[in-house]
């Protein structure tokens, strides 16, 4: 019997994990949908002047369009990147306020770290529905719970640059060439950073390389840029 019980508990705590961790609800975009030969560049945890601002730099100089994840506190103390990435025509999405681990907070915590960052994307001028990531992807059951019921969705990603551990411009164009080219995947999602978690300023030169290498041999390979909104409107199947 006790082992039974053992059994039992082992079983009712790995669905309860998995529950948490890996919620059977909401909708989580990994890819674009679509068939044809594009790729979404998206950045988080900026803006993070200078660097936000040389980046936008390199995607003029190649006419390429990319979505911004950018973090509530940041949004405020950089207002003008903030302005000067919708000029250039850039995505904003939400990426929490100050950038927690969501999945652990309360769900009134988790609405509340969004809202806050909707509200001051708004003031910006943004009209159209907004994109949110969660910082680290991590779609925990209170994240899932709390877009599930606004029914929002989850932008998650497909291809890591690993940007965060490293700014070696090779290796972080190497990682993500090996994953785009190799597979050759149509509507694959990008994640680099032009800014660090918890509010902290970085040197995102090493991204910022990286950025125009990579953007140079995709096009190479047949690739075209989309902002995370393009999809439905050009892009869906």
């Amino acid at each position: 019997m006790s082992l039974i019980i053992t059994i039992a508990i082992g079983l009712g705590t790995t669905a309860l994990l998995w529950l948490f961790f890996r919620p059977p609800f909401g909708k989580n975009i990994v890819r674009l949908n679509t068939h044809q030969r594009i790729v979404a560049l998206t950045y988080d945890d900026g803006p993070n002047p200078p660097y936000t601002e040389r980046l936008l730099d390199v995607l003029a100089k190649h006419n390429v369009k990319a979505t911004f994840f950018m973090i509530g506190k940041r949004i405020e103390r950089h207002p003008e990147t903030v302005n000067r990435v919708i000029a250039e025509g850039h995505q904003i999405g939400n990426h929490t306020y100050s950038h927690p681990l969501l999945g652990f907070l309360p769900p009134f915590c988790v609405q509340r770290q969004i809202e806050r960052t909707d509200d001051l994307i708004r003031q910006h001028g943004i009209v159209e529905e907004i994109v949110f990531r969660a910082p680290m992807l991590t779609r925990f059951l209170p994240v899932a719970y709390v877009l599930a019921k606004d029914n929002r969705t989850h932008i998650s990603c497909d291809v890591w640059s690993w940007d965060w551990t490293t700014q070696n411009p090779h290796r972080i164009t190497e990682t993500v060439l090996k994953k785009t080219l190799s597979s050759t995947r149509a509507g694959s999602i990008i994640v680099l950073h032009d800014g660090k978690a918890e509010n902290k300023n970085a040197n995102r030169s090493g991204t910022i390389e990286a950025t125009d290498r990579i953007i140079t041999a995709l096009k190479r390979d047949g690739y075209q840029f989309v902002r995370l909104s393009d999809v439905n409107k050009r892009y869906s199947n």
